[in-house]
C-alpha cells in the first residue's frame, strides 16, 4: 500500500482547495446529520475513482444525489452489522433487571449471576467489535466493487477481503491514529495562542477531517485494486 500518495495526492489536483472547503463546510455543518452521508459518499467517490485507476480520484462536487446515496449505503450496512451489539447490550440489560429481582431473596446468587452475565457479555462485545474492526473497510471495499448495498450483507465475500488484506487494515489503522494523534498535539499547541491560534485551528481542524477522509478513501481504493 502507497500510504504516501493516499496524503500527496490531495494538492496534485488544480482544484483541491475547493474540493476539500466544500468538505470542510459539510463538515462544519454536520450536526445537522443529514451532511453526514455526503462527507462518506465522498470518501466512496475517492475509492472508487482509485479503484477504476482516475488520474485525479478527488470528485467534484455535483452529483449530491449519489454522494448520498453512497454514504447512506455505508452507515445502513454499518448500522446492520453493529445489531449483534445492541442485541448483547439488551440481553444484559434485561438479565441485571432480573438478577435485580432476585436480590431480596438471594443476594448472592442475584451477584454471581450479574457478574456472570456481564462478564460474558463483555467478553462477547469485544470479541464483536475486534471483528467488526477488520469488517467495517472490506464492507466498504465490497460496496465499491459492487455498487449495490445488497452486496455488503454478502457476509462470505465481506470475511473473505477482511481476511485476505488483514495486513493493509492494520496500516489503515494505525496511520489514520498516528495522524490524528500528531494532529491533535499540534493543535493544542497551536490553540495556547489567544484568538489568532484559536482561528487558525479552528480552521485547520476543519479542513484536516475531510483531507484525512479522503486519505482513508484512497487507502480503501487500493485495497479494492488488490
Amino acid at each position: 500500500m502507497d500510504v504516501a500518495k493516499a496524503f500527496t495526492f490531495v494538492p496534485e489536483d488544480e482544484q483541491w482547495v475547493g474540493k476539500i472547503g466544500i468538505g470542510a463546510l459539510i463538515t462544519l455543518l454536520s450536526f445537522l446529520i443529514i451532511p453526514i452521508p455526503l462527507l462518506v459518499g465522498y470518501m466512496v467517490g475517492v475509492a472508487r475513482n482509485v479503484m477504476n485507476g482516475v488520474p485525479q480520484p478527488l470528485p467534484v462536487w455535483e452529483d449530491w444525489g449519489q454522494l448520498f446515496k453512497d454514504g447512506l449505503a455505508i452507515i445502513v450496512a454499518l448500522l446492520v452489522y453493529t445489531l449483534p451489539f445492541w442485541l448483547l447490550a439488551c440481553f444484559a440489560g434485561v438479565a441485571t433487571v432480573g438478577f435485580g429481582g432476585m436480590a431480596e431473596a438471594n443476594e448472592d446468587a442475584a451477584a454471581a449471576g450479574m457478574m456472570a452475565t456481564f462478564g460474558l457479555a463483555g467478553c462477547l462485545m469485544f470479541l464483536f467489535w475486534l471483528a467488526l474492526f477488520f469488517l467495517s473497510p472490506a464492507i466498504f471495499v465490497q460496496y465499491i466493487r459492487a455498487g449495490e448495498l445488497g452486496a455488503t450483507f454478502r457476509f462470505g465475500e465481506v470475511a473473505a477481503i477482511a481476511r485476505d488484506n488483514i495486513g493493509h487494515i492494520l496500516v489503515v489503522f494505525l496511520v489514520t491514529l498516528g495522524v490524528n494523534f500528531v494532529l491533535g498535539l499540534i493543535l493544542g499547541v497551536i490553540s495556547i495562542i489567544p484568538c489568532i491560534g484559536w482561528i487558525i485551528s479552528f480552521i485547520v481542524s476543519m479542513a484536516a477531517g475531510p483531507y484525512l477522509a479522503v486519505a482513508t478513501g484512497h487507502m480503501y481504493g487500493q485495497i479494492a485494486v488488490s
